[in-house]
């Protein structure tokens, strides 16, 4: 027979949840300070004559799964992708594998960077998972892997974790776990790229998967030498996250949201704050299939956004679109890849020094595709699906 206080626990630990349940949907982590966008002097666009290609980054492939991949440039021009590869998402054998491509054009062998041993090992506490990698370039010319580990359960039991390579990415240092308010690190997973600040760091779209999905800013500012970090809350509804954030001056943006309710549209929300608020997000009319996004501003000030259309199954095309009022109206321009009964998802752009525009994509969670072109190639696409 149990004792009478045998169940005492459980009912302790839901009394605890009772009680944070209305603090944390709506939460705002107390990020306070808003420095503003760093909006870069006008990239030219790229080479004048329209081009596009693609290539698989991990050739050699032997994991059941390999995605949500992420990439930057460093100073010197060099390209470096990383993802998450294992037998299984959450799996214990999953470890973040890297990739560098040179002046030869030639990526590099992937090679595990955190595995999750090392990251157990590191951050001294129990370690059963690791998953979606974030690159973070510094001016100091560092390069900085955000991760998260799971230490319970699935994604909602993640945390954020941080480390930094003086290398370009060859070494890395120990892992840390980014300090924050309670609780404030638990079901936080970054997914698109960065926006820069004035004066420094980063504002990080993540998003939570604990009693409901929240999209959130992280917010990265120098602190000596590493960098303090707070969370403000974008939205407290419960069906938008992996927001994509774009900035449209110093203190403007737009963030673009996979949005998983029935009607199956893309959500956008604007902030004229530099980030401190946002409007409450609106339906675009660009479909959206419960799957991720990524977007970025082009010379001109359009947007580009990469997206999955509706389709048969539930990620069987990755295509582009095009947007020339600030994400308020899309039209679809091309198809990246289209194949029935399989999967092309995650993609991740970033536009770096010369203008041409990367990518780098899940392709049937299995491949790590790159794909190239230029904003030439951009807009002679938008005029033919005129």
């Amino acid at each position: 027979m149990k004792s009478a206080g045998a169940g005492r626990p459980l009912l302790a630990a839901a009394a605890l949840l009772a009680g944070l349940a209305p603090w944390w949907l709506a939460r705002d982590e107390g990020a306070k300070s808003f420095p503003g966008f760093l909006v870069e002097s006008k990239i030219p666009a790229a080479a004048t004559s329209p081009f596009f290609q693609t290539v698989q980054v991990n050739a050699v492939n032997n994991h059941a799964k390999s995605h949500s991949a992420t990439l930057a440039e460093l100073p010197d021009g060099t390209l470096v992708a990383a993802w998450y590869a294992g037998s299984g998402e959450g799996a214990a054998d999953v470890a973040i594998y890297l990739s560098r491509r040179g002046v030869d054009g030639a990526w590099s062998e992937p090679a595990a960077v955190m595995t999750r041993e090392r990251v157990q090992a590191d951050l001294r506490r129990n370690v059963i998972s690791l998953g979606n990698p974030l690159l973070l370039p510094d001016d100091s010319g560092r390069l900085g892997l955000l991760f998260v580990s799971i230490a319970a359960g699935r994604w909602s039991g993640s945390s954020m974790n941080l480390a930094w390579s003086e290398d370009g990415g060859l070494t890395w240092g120990a892992a840390r776990k980014l300090t924050m308010n309670p609780l404030s690190n638990l079901s936080a997973l970054p997914r698109n790229p960065p926006a820069r600040l004035v004066g420094g760091g980063w504002a990080v779209p993540v998003y939570e998967e604990f009693l409901g999905k929240f999209p959130e800013t992280l917010w990265l500012q120098p602190r000596r030498k590493d960098y303090s970090a707070a969370v403000s809350r974008v939205e407290g509804g419960v069906y938008v996250l992996q927001s994509a954030l774009v900035p449209l001056a110093v203190d403007r943006a737009v963030s673009f949201f996979r949005d998983f309710r029935p009607a199956r549209w893309m959500s956008a929300s604007w902030s004229d704050d530099a980030g401190g608020t946002w409007t409450k997000p609106a339906v675009t009319g660009l479909p959206n299939r419960d799957s991720g996004l990524c977007a970025i501003r082009l010379s001109d000030g359009a947007i580009l956004m990469a997206f999955n259309d509706l389709s048969p199954g539930k990620r069987e095309n990755l295509r582009l679109a095009l947007s020339e009022d600030e994400g308020r109206t899309w039209r679809t321009i091309a198809t990246l890849a289209e194949e029935a009964g399989s999967e092309f998802s995650y993609p991740y752009l970033i536009r770096p020094s010369d203008g041409t525009i990367r990518m780098v994509y899940s392709a049937r969670q299995t491949q790590i595709l790159f794909a190239e072109f230029n904003e030439a190639w951009v807009y002679e696409q938008a005029e033919a699906a005129r």
